[in-house]
């Protein structure tokens, strides 16, 4: 495992190509969990769109057929009210006492019958076979007084609840007014007697009658499933839930917030996420916690389906699923990894061969060769590595002789110009040394000429009257000579000037070519230095 701590390029090479599935993996496991997480909620939705879909089909099949046995009973009451209307007939509501409605209520098999009777502006249970109904005022029922007016009327019951016929209207189950239960209450009045007639019976009947299709017992069954993660389902009357008030359940249908089930499980937005499904038409849910989720539902009559699902167990097996792929990534990676390091073992030896050879040559060993016998790239890159170590080194060799010849030239040249520059020495110094004592005689020489001249020229003078045109030609004569003599000696002092002039630039250039050979004789020998450095087989 050196070759991983050290920076080599079998480690590199491992380390690329082990990146290379890490990356691949990593991308692919958080695309699958991705994946799963929508899986696996696509699959909880359909679940609780199933369920839903069920329970409301149940909700339409039972409430069908509770209907239509309420409908049978309501015939039935319509018949047993009928029935006590002609037993009754000609009596008046003083007549009728408390023990001829409780042998009525037996001899027809209903929970009790009660006689209504108007009061000034009021309609009140006059006669009842159950004592505590007597004496209650119905002013305060609401549409059910309504009905009760129009009933006693003879006029058409227009409530819009309850069933309606002629002199007949029953009204939907609703609770007592002094006794917690629930009854189909039954009103008859066909005007032949001063009293409206009230048979009743318990809701327990109609439940008799519905319960293979009640949603309770279908909610109670999918809850009780162990294969199931639902926790909880509930069937809310939406307007009433969202109306938040604590009033007492007279109507189940129109009063209870929750028809059927339990919502114990609450979120602090369920009232909006009710009224958001409801002008929606379409499914929302929210987690609650870590483990449930709550799926909101609408169906129709204003209603919403709740059902909370528990999320452990699937979470649980997602997890498991994750946590078996990862293992198997990772068990993968280790057998690739240490594959890869068997091959590259084999395969890639040569590497830290050729890199101790190259760093030899950088740092300067040109003395060995390299070998490796295989017949690969491998064995190409030795082959000509060592035909560049040679090639290196005759060049340096070569390199080596040249510097020797250029120092021997370089010598050769330097006695040379110190030669002729102590030559020229001498000369230049001779030279200026001569020219000065002749350049001195020949002045001195012109001097006593000119001062002879103007001796002569003195004489003449004393002549001048003597001989005049004789005078004047000699002393031209003498005067042109001494203005050649004069130029004589300027052309002297020049012709020294320019042989001293002459001398100074010999002498210059002779000195910057010995600095020239002085630098080349410094750059041979820092080349010389240079070159050995390296070590090679001399032949």
């Amino acid at each position: 495992m050196n070759f991983l701590k050290n920076k080599t390029i079998i480690g590199q090479i491992i380390t690329m190509i082990a990146l290379i599935p890490i990356i691949i993996c990593s991308i692919f496991i958080f695309i699958f969990v991705r994946q799963m997480e929508k899986e696996f909620d696509h699959f909880h939705r359909n679940d609780v769109l199933r369920t839903a879909n069920i329970l409301k089909s149940a909700i339409e099949i039972s409430e069908n057929s509770k209907k239509t046995v309420e409908r049978l009973i309501d015939e039935k009451l319509h018949l047993i009210s009928k029935e006590i209307a002609k037993e009754l007939r000609g009596k008046t509501i003083e007549e009728v006492t408390q023990q001829d409605l409780i042998a009525l209520r037996n001899k027809y098999d209903v929970y009790n019958i009660s006689l209504l009777v108007r009061r000034n502006d009021d309609i009140i249970i006059a006669q009842s076979s159950d004592p505590n109904e007597i004496g209650l005022s119905t002013k305060e029922w609401g549409y059910w007084y309504d009905a009760f007016q129009q009933l006693m009327s003879g006029k058409p019951v227009t409530v819009g609840k309850g069933y309606y016929q002629e002199h007949y209207w029953v009204g939907p189950i609703s609770k007592s007014d002094w006794e917690n239960k629930y009854f189909k209450y039954a009103y008859y009045y066909d005007g032949t007697t001063e009293f409206m007639i009230n048979p009743y019976i318990l809701d327990s009947e109609i439940y008799h009658a519905t319960k293979h299709s009640d949603p309770e017992a279908l909610i109670h069954s999918i809850l009780k499933f162990k294969e199931s993660e639902i926790e909880e389902i509930a069937v809310i009357n939406a307007n009433v839930l969202l109306r938040s008030e604590n009033r007492d359940i007279i109507e189940p249908e129109r009063d209870a917030p929750i028809l059927y089930g339990k919502n114990s499980y609450k979120h602090e937005k369920d009232h909006f996420y009710i009224q958001k499904v409801l002008k929606e038409n379409q499914m929302e849910s929210v987690k609650l916690g870590e483990n449930y989720r709550k799926y909101y539902l609408p169906i129709p009559n204003d209603r919403v389906i709740t059902i909370v699902t528990d999320l452990s167990a699937g979470t649980k097996f997602f997890h498991n699923i994750i946590f078996l792929f990862v293992l198997s990534f990772v068990a993968a990676f280790v057998i690739i990894f240490f594959v890869l390091q068997v091959i590259t073992k084999k395969y890639l030896t040569p590497i830290p061969t050729i890199h101790r050879y190259i760093n030899k040559i950088a740092a300067g060993d040109l003395t060995e060769e390299i070998h490796v016998d295989q017949k690969n790239e491998f064995g190409d890159i030795a082959a000509h590595l060592n035909e560049m170590t040679d090639r290196i080194s005759q060049l340096i060799v070569d390199i080596k002789n040249d510097i020797e010849t250029l120092r021997l030239v370089s010598n050769v040249l330097s006695e040379t110009v110190h030669s002729y520059f102590h030559v020229m020495d001498e000369v230049s110094t001779t030279m200026t040394k001569e020219s000065r004592e002749i350049f001195h005689e020949i002045e001195l020489e012109v001097k006593e000429i000119r001062q002879n001249y103007e001796n002569i020229n003195q004489q003449l003078e004393k002549l001048k009257e003597a001989n005049h045109f004789e005078f004047h030609h000699v002393s031209n004569f003498i005067i042109q000579s001494s203005h050649q003599l004069i130029r004589l000696n300027d052309l002297m002092k020049q012709n020294v000037k320019k042989v001293t002039e002459m001398n100074l630039s010999s002498f210059d250039a002779i000195q910057q070519l010995n600095e020239i050979i002085i630098q080349l004789d410094n750059l041979s020998k820092d080349l010389e230095n240079k070159i050995n450095k390296f070590k090679v087989q001399e032949s």
